[in-house]
């Protein structure tokens, strides 16, 4: 009986570690960069664009920074049925991938993040991101 309690105790408190970083939870709590984050494997992914440019902040679920060097990152912007954009991303320091192109957003874009850090396996998040706003709501795959 112990070990079932144990066991329940262990279920119910990763099962609530998950959900506190669902994309529900993200919607609501902006990122400490006004954007908007999503999970992607390991890490927490923080989407900021710009006129011109793309930052993607990286940490860990603990909200750690991630170091970036040389890592990258692709990001693909849909907006309207026939514009598409990619933009790449590189280093910048830290926890940071940045990177500048000449995009446009609408009210309904998506941006799909491909990041790849040196010896981790890629990974990938969507965001929706609209003219006007940093990112605006977003899910992981």
């Amino acid at each position: 009986m112990k070990r079932f309690a144990v066991g329940l105790a262990v279920f119910a408190f990763c099962s609530l570690s998950t959900l506190a970083h669902n994309d529900a939870y993200f919607d609501k709590n902006p990122g400490p960069h006004n954007g908007h984050r999503r999970m992607a494997g390991p890490y927490h992914l923080e989407l900021v664009t710009g006129k011109d440019e793309i930052t993607l902040y990286v940490t860990d679920h603990a909200d750690v920074p991630v170091d970036t060097t040389g890592g990258s990152a692709k990001v693909i912007i849909s907006s309207g049925k026939k514009k598409r954009y990619v933009v790449i991303l590189s280093g910048a320091g830290d926890n940071v991938l940045k990177g500048q192109g000449d995009f446009k957003l609408s009210k309904t874009s998506t941006a799909s993040v491909l990041i790849a850090l040196p010896g981790q396996e890629p990974q990938r998040a969507n965001f929706t991101v609209s003219s006007g706003n940093s990112s605006k709501k977003a899910h992981h795959h």
